[in-house]
């Protein structure tokens, strides 16, 4: 933002500091200063009337012009386009001195002789580039424009943080100046005159979240012109006048950083502006001629129903204000940055307008620039304002207070400030501050939109008070040894038994596919990005992909990773293990073996028993991206002895009965839909397991004693139907209280076993730890199993 400095002077008395010592004090206090250009002081150059133009006799391109001034009648030669007689400029006579250091002397130009140089305002560096001179608005008194056009001056390129938008006025920055060096902030002028009949006009909004705040004004313009300094501070700034009714809005836009629009008002018959979002395929041309499609995400200011403007954007050509304007409406409103930021994109456009309100400007600022643009018109132009405002403000905003505790300024800064020297620094910059015991109770202006916390004042603080005088002492931390939590270290763990497996680690993208996401990005980055991952399914299978793209013939591969999972209104993360088998085994003299399901149910076995989780069955799953015969659920089963009844305890074949079973994974072979494309197209075998659950179920590290006592073995052949879980018969041979171990060694279906039944072997180990069993407590023993099963169909092969 360009800043003069003569125009800060309006309001605050400057600092009798040289130009390096001001930059290094605001730079300090968050107002990084860019660039300073010095513009020269102007000797010799006085308001001249053009009063005739003619074309040079030796020269197609130039004209010879008479300009009077100060009664006298000069002769200049120029080239510029827009020379016309009755028309006022800047006239540098012979002697005159530019900002530029150039001084004018008389010339001859092709046989004819020039007593001086009609002025541009790039001659007098108001401007980068002029297309012709500068055609003033009427004749200016005094003989030197140098005080008028504020010169000599210096104009600072100050770089405003995105949190700042009381800073994108000048207002705002003399504000700053008068906390920083302690001078005095003159208040602005906003009186004006209304006359009757009040005004009449009506303003709605479709919704107060895009538009919290709306202000019309109704102003008959008159026929006065501007002061010249308003012409010359828009150039400072980057501006360039255009007609005194737009250059008011725009000295003000500039002035408080609260953007203005003027429509004409006799292009709004219906006397009603109405707020709302564009509908689907609308249309509307702008100020800049340019016809723009617009979307639901465009805000638009309405006469009701059509469009005249985008709202904190560009108004459109059909209010445009012109030199055939009687009557202004003028509009001060307050936008949503969301909204207009948005509407801003959409459109392709942002103006000087919609970077301001896309920074969250204060809705108390638009009634502020409402009354001091009144003023303007009424003050220099003749302006009759209309009695009253047609304003739309549903809710109202209260002034935030913030609670600051006085030791934690001194925590924080690393510097002890007396109490009188904290309130003086929160009270510079206009905040009322209240004691309450061990802290201020402190209100925030409405202007500072950016304070909403403790550690903001605090840093307010510091700006004030000056971060050269807190000391430079380097922090003292002490030393803490690291450390990781228990999720951290159990998913090492689980990482370290699955490399000891054979296994290689990978790492996979979270983001995926929308189609393997349950949880969308609401801006995603990338096509085939757009969600987070429900599943390491995907990464997984990928990286398969790609290694056998690459032609390789076996892959063993695991990650644990965190996956995605919507539940209700919020977001789930789990920590999930990911298995994934393709291709050849590659396990010496195995021949050419590929992995099969004996090899995935293997590593999900020696993952468990490594640690140390025990009641994990497998069952039944509907899982489609799995082969239906070749696929099951991984189940955590665990039993509640609570549940137990008086009779069940006598009778404790019934005690598996009642069990929970949670559902912690599955495993299976991928079916070839669900496996894709895959070079070679090998068999995948995958697994995914959570590892909460197998966290909780771990079993505690246990150590006894050697047995003293001699075991005693049995060999139990029994008959199963085939749609009893071997889980479930192994569970109930344990139950026995004098079992140690159990051992299936044999599996057989055919010839001699009944139909729907399968022959399973087992060897049972029998021990007491007080003294040697008898061969008739084992058999008593081997018939309470058998009495366990017989509810299961299972009975002992004959």
């Amino acid at each position: 933002m360009r800043v003069s400095l003569r125009w800060i002077s309006e309001y605050v008395e400057l600092p009798e500091m040289d130009r390096e010592a001001l930059v290094e004090r605001l730079t300090l206090a968050g107002l990084e200063v860019e660039d300073i250009r010095e513009l020269g002081p102007v000797e010799g150059v006085v308001c001249g009337k053009i009063v005739r133009v003619v074309s040079h006799p030796n020269a197609d391109r130039l004209k010879v012009c008479e300009v009077e001034a100060g009664g006298r009648v000069y002769t200049l030669v120029s080239g510029a386009p827009n020379l016309e007689e009755g028309a006022w400029a800047p006239l540098a006579l012979p002697g005159a001195r530019l900002p530029s250091g150039l001084e004018v002397k008389a010339v001859t130009l092709r046989g004819v002789k020039s007593q001086g140089m009609i002025l541009s305002a790039q001659d007098l560096l108001l401007e980068e580039k002029s297309t012709g001179i500068w055609i003033l608005p009427g004749p200016q008194g005094g003989e030197d424009l140098g005080s008028l056009l504020e010169l000599p001056d210096t104009v600072l390129s100050l770089k405003i943080t995105s949190n700042r938008p009381d800073l994108l006025g000048i207002y705002g920055i003399a504000r700053e100046f008068a906390a920083l060096f302690r001078c005095e902030l003159k208040e602005l002028d906003l009186s004006f005159p209304e006359t009757d009949p009040p005004i009449d006009f009506r303003v709605t909004l479709e919704d107060p979240r895009d538009c919290p705040r709306y202000i019309a004004r109704e102003i008959e313009v008159g026929q006065g012109t501007l002061p010249l300094k308003f012409a010359a501070r828009l150039y400072k700034a980057g501006m360039r006048p255009l007609h005194p009714v737009v250059d008011v809005t725009n000295y003000v836009m500039l002035e408080l950083g609260e953007p203005l629009h003027a429509f004409d008002l006799a292009r709004i018959p219906s006397r009603w502006i109405h707020v709302r979002r564009a509908r689907p395929g609308e249309r509307m041309r702008t100020l800049d001629g340019v016809e723009r499609e617009l979307t639901p995400e465009v805000l638009l200011i309405t006469d009701g129903e059509r469009p005249i403007a985008l709202a904190g954007i560009m108004g459109g050509e059909d209010s445009e204000v012109s030199e055939n304007t009687v009557d202004v409406l003028l509009e001060a409103a307050n936008f949503s940055s969301a909204r207009i930021r948005r509407g801003s994109r959409a459109v392709g456009l942002q103006t000087e307008a919609s970077l301001r309100f896309e920074r969250n400007l204060s809705p108390e600022l638009a009634d502020l620039g409402s009354r001091r643009t009144c003023h303007f018109y009424a003050k220099y132009l003749g302006g009759r304002v209309a009695r009253g405002a047609a304003e739309a403000y549903p809710e109202p905003k209260r002034a935030r207070i913030i609670s600051l505790r006085k030791a934690r300024v001194g925590e924080i800064l690393g510097v002890e400030i007396p109490e009188g020297e904290l309130r003086e620094c929160l009270e510079r910059l206009e905040m009322e501050v209240r004691t309450e015991g061990d802290r201020f109770r402190v209100r925030v202006p409405p202007h500072r939109t950016d304070l909403e916390r403790e550690i903001d004042l605090i840093e307010e603080v510091a700006r004030i008070y000056g971060y050269d005088r807190i000391p430079a002492v380097p922090p003292v931390v002490p030393l803490r040894r690291g450390g990781k939590d228990s999720r951290e270290e159990f998913a090492d763990e689980v990482r370290r038994i699955c490399t000891a497996l054979g296994l290689q680690e990978i790492l996979t993208p979270g983001l995926v596919p929308m189609d393997a996401a349950e949880v969308r990005l609401k801006n995603p980055m990338a096509v085939g990005q757009e969600g987070l991952r429900a599943s390491l399914r995907h990464g997984l299978l990928e990286a398969v992909r790609e290694n056998f793209a690459s032609q390789a013939e076996g892959l063993a591969l695991f990650e644990v990773g965190r996956v995605f999972l919507s539940r209700g209104d919020g977001v789930v993360e789990e920590d999930r293990l990911g298995v994934v088998l393709a291709g050849r085994t590659g396990i010496p003299l195995a021949g050419k073996e590929h992995f099969g399901p004996s090899h995935l149910k293997g590593i999900l076995e020696g993952i468990l028993a490594a640690l140390r989780v025990k009641g994990v069955e497998l069952g039944e799953i509907d899982a489609p991206w799995l082969h239906p015969f070749r696929r099951a659920g991984i189940y955590l089963v665990t039993r509640d002895a609570s549940r137990v009844t008086g009779a069940e305890k006598e009778d404790t074949s019934r005690v598996t009965h009642h069990v929970s079973r949670m559902s912690i994974g599955w495993l299976g072979e991928l079916t070839p839909e669900a496996a894709g494309d895959i070079p070679g197209n090998p068999r995948v075998l995958m697994l995914e397991i959570s590892l909460l659950p197998l966290r909780e179920a771990r079993e505690e590290i246990r150590f006894e004693p050697l047995a003293r006592y001699p075991a005693s073995k049995r060999d139990l052949s029994l008959l199963v139907p085939v749609g009893v879980p071997e889980g479930r018969v192994r569970g109930a041979i344990l139950a026995e209280e004098l079992v140690e171990s159990v051992f299936l060694y044999d599996l057989y279906t055919g010839a001699g076993i009944p139909e729907g039944t399968r022959s399973l072997t087992y060897e049972v180990v029998f021990r007491h730890p007080d003294r040697t069993l008898s061969s008739e407590e084992v058999e008593e023993a081997v018939g309470r199993i058998l009495a366990r099963l017989e509810p299961l169909g299972v009975r002992l092969r004959g």
